[in-house]
């Protein structure tokens, strides 16, 4: 039965890689195969239909993009009812479910984000409201470092966001229950110093927790004890069955499952209480799985029991492949099995290294950092949480409408602990940051000390050195292959509508212009460049070229040279007294590169587009030209400039691909072989224009907003071209099926 749970579960966590989705048709197909060979390949036939499920359910759940042509930037009428409401300063973000779209229903019903402009007319979970919005596929910034959108959206369910342009409230919902619970929690918390925390951690409201806060948590290992887990469900039915013994004793023979039963119903309970959350539901089907095992006398072992959940938990749910908790959650019990079996009575000591040691892959997949400190906190930290803040928080929560007092008395001895926890980790990371983001050699690198100790502990054990040097040296020269580094990169980022590109050799880099910054706080220099000089390996920026003063181009100028102050700022603006203004003829060697300005002529101020800073990147075989937003009369002055110092190889299209800039004329005195339009996705402005893309019809072309960020890679083999998106599964890769009968490809 292992073996056949392990298959399901395998065949559905496939979807996670799979470079396209197939259509329903090779769904029936893997259906048929997995049942041909399931009576003599029992392992293969499980797969086969794991595979057959996912490829039916994501059909399934997509196929009304498709059907309504959301990759058209058209205006949806809608009737939704609201699930989740988050506020913010100036707006409201709410999760909803659509009962009808431009007059037609699907089933299920397709769940989207909304933001809503009118906060004055505040909305409620169970609202019901007639909208017109405008919606797109999920889709975030398409870079190899920073936070991936899609798979954070679609690992809640969301198959679409948008902006609602105007809404009517159909219906108005009365308060639910939990709603009237959780008001009367926050007015018994009035006053106390953590909150927030306090209703993170006992509810699950994370929506209003600090972003500080988070960050040192995280930072600091410490953010797993905060959110909801399967030690809060673990709890509340293991107080359910202390209850029942204790109040139902005389009942136990005529009812022998009754303490079982009381200690289920408080966790679901419990769950309730906590919205159903992903891991309040994943917690929920282990212990149902055991209590249940336990009421009918059977005995499964643990592996059993994980792999059923799994199982269980991925074909109700395989939206939950995308999820980070799920696989954070997931592996941590397991690894707790892990540790029983190497050692019967394992240590904290030992349980907390384990648990450090192997999710070190997950924190490299989904985060690109470790947690140094992670071990030394935990260890102290985790016991308080276990047996005295979570307990009484939890107990504090469930006699919120039975002993009010009672319960601010408990929400007070948690509110104090945790704000003494919380001082004691700023003090710490005040004085060493915990958290450690590492570059794209830097985790090759760490991936490869943790093989090693793996086998070498694994072949130790079982006294066998030999192949683990074998193993050892293999995974070593694997290594070395793939740290090979080109001689110097030139990445058109992923910022949206703006342009920013980081130029690389070895650790030293150029970034030439800073994208885009919003009112909510929400930047470019956060959200994309600092990654990517991260994953880099970069640790010095020696130039900031700012090309011009429009937003999407300088708007992160001050954040960037915050953190690298030691960056030469060349400008068309004098952005700061010791700015350099842009002139044609200014010239640098940078390493192995030869950096030119090949306009403006004269700068006036850098207000206009036309003031935009061009930058020619040569090595003397290889060539790269920036342009920033220069438009018709620049480009005429630069193709009166010799062809061998205007002639590149590679152009960042000026203006984002603007039909005011890119002539005819330019073109050919650039004469391109490589194009790259930085965009953002279904933009207002309609960049790049259709005229333009003709005009490089001969080029070969990539637009930011489809294709992700560009990387151009150098070395003496010549240009090694990577357009982000094109290496990614499916699910990063959704236009191209929406625009056509194909796959998702």
């Amino acid at each position: 039965m292992d073996r056949l749970l392990f298959g399901i579960a395998l065949g559905i966590i496939s979807a996670l890689v799979w470079p396209l989705l197939p259509a329903n048709s090779y769904g029936l197909a893997s259906g048929f195969v997995g049942i041909l060979i399931f009576s003599r390949y029992r392992f293969c036939g499980a797969v086969l239909f794991g595979v057959c499920w996912s490829i039916f359910f994501f059909n399934q759940q997509l196929f009304w993009l498709k059907d309504q042509n959301i990759h058209l930037p058209a205006m949806q009428e809608l009737t939704i009812t609201v699930e989740n409401v988050v506020a913010h300063a100036d707006q409201q973000q709410i999760q909803a479910s659509v009962q009808v779209i431009n007059h037609h229903t699907y089933w299920p019903a397709p769940h989207i984000r909304l933001k809503l402009p009118d906060k004055s007319r505040a909305v409620k979970r169970g609202d019901q409201l007639h909208v017109w919005a405008r919606l797109k596929i999920p889709h975030g910034l398409g870079n190899p470092a920073g936070f991936n959108t899609e798979r954070w959206l679609l690992g809640q369910g969301v198959t679409a966001t948008g902006n609602a342009k105007q809404y009517q409230v159909m219906y108005q919902a009365d308060h639910s229950w939990r709603d009237q619970w959780l008001m009367k929690s926050r007015q018994l918390m009035q006053g106390f110093r953590q909150p927030e925390l306090l209703m993170a951690l006992i509810y699950g409201e994370q929506q209003d927790v600090d972003k500080t806060d988070w960050q040192t948590l995280r930072d600091t290992g410490l953010i797993h004890l905060i959110a909801i887990s399967g030690m809060h469900i673990g709890l509340i039915a293991w107080i359910g069955v202390a209850l029942s013994r204790l109040l139902f004793r005389r009942f136990t023979d005529k009812v022998p499952a009754l303490h079982g039963l009381v200690g289920m119903a408080l966790a679901v309970l419990y769950s309730a209480l906590a919205d159903f959350s992903a891991p309040t539901v994943r917690s929920l089907c282990m212990l149902v799985i055991w209590m249940g095992l336990r009421i009918w006398q059977r005995e499964w072992s643990v592996s059993r029991i994980w792999m059923a959940s799994l199982a269980c938990l991925l074909f109700l749910d395989p939206w939950s492949l995308f999820s980070a908790g799920f696989w954070l959650s997931f592996i941590a019990v397991a690894i707790l099995g892990i540790a029983g079996f190497l050692w019967r009575k394992p240590s904290l000591w030992q349980v907390q290294c384990l648990m450090t040691l192997l999710l070190i892959p997950v924190q490299l997949m989904f985060f690109d950092g470790l947690s140094l400190s992670s071990i030394l906190v935990n260890l102290p930290a985790g016991p308080w949480f276990t047996f005295s803040i979570v307990p009484v928080a939890l107990v504090s929560g469930l006699l919120v409408p039975i002993l009010p007092p009672l319960a601010r008395f408990g929400f007070w001895l948690c509110d104090l602990q945790l704000d003494w926890l919380m001082s004691a980790l700023t003090w710490i990371q005040a004085r060493c940051s915990g958290w450690i983001t590492l570059s794209l050699q830097q985790q090759q690198l760490v991936l490869w000390l943790l093989m090693s100790f793996i086998f070498w502990y694994f072949f130790r054990i079982n006294k066998q050195r030999e192949w683990g040097l074998l193993l050892l040296g293999g995974s070593g020269f694997l290594l070395n292959a793939c740290q090979s580094e080109p001689e110097w990169r030139v990445d058109m980022l992923d910022v949206g509508q703006g342009l920013s590109v980081l130029v690389t050799q070895h650790d030293r880099a150029l970034l030439f212009d800073t994208g885009d910054a919003f009112p909510g706080g929400y930047n470019m220099a956060d959200a994309a460049i600092f990654p990517m000089l991260e994953y880099r390996g970069s640790q010095q920026l020696d130039y900031l070229f700012v090309s011009h003063r429009d937003k999407d181009h300088a708007a992160n100028w001050q954040r960037i040279h915050q953190q690298y102050p030691q960056a030469r700022i060349i400008s068309s603006s004098p952005l700061t007294t010791d700015t350099l203004i842009c002139q044609r003829g200014q010239y640098w060697s940078w390493g192995r590169l030869q950096l030119t300005l090949l306009s403006p002529l004269q700068s006036s101020g850098g207000e206009v587009n036309e003031d935009s800073c061009v930058l020619r990147i040569s090595d003397g075989e290889h060539s790269v030209l920036l342009t920033g937003d220069v438009e018709r009369d620049a480009e005429a002055e630069l193709t009166h400039l010799p062809n061998q110092l205007l002639r590149s190889q590679i152009l960042s299209s000026p203006h984002h691909g603007s039909k005011s800039s890119s002539s005819a004329g330019f073109i050919a005195a650039v004469a391109p072989q490589y194009v790259v339009h930085s965009a953002g996705y279904q933009n207002k402005w309609h960049h790049p224009n259709s005229v333009v893309l003709a005009r490089y019809a001969h080029t070969k072309q990539w637009i930011t907003a489809m294709d992700g960020m560009v990387s151009f890679e150098f070395d003496q083999k010549g240009i090694n071209i990577q357009p982000f998106r094109h290496f990614q599964p499916w699910y990063r890769q959704m236009d191209a099926w929406l625009v056509g009968d194909q796959p998702l490809k």
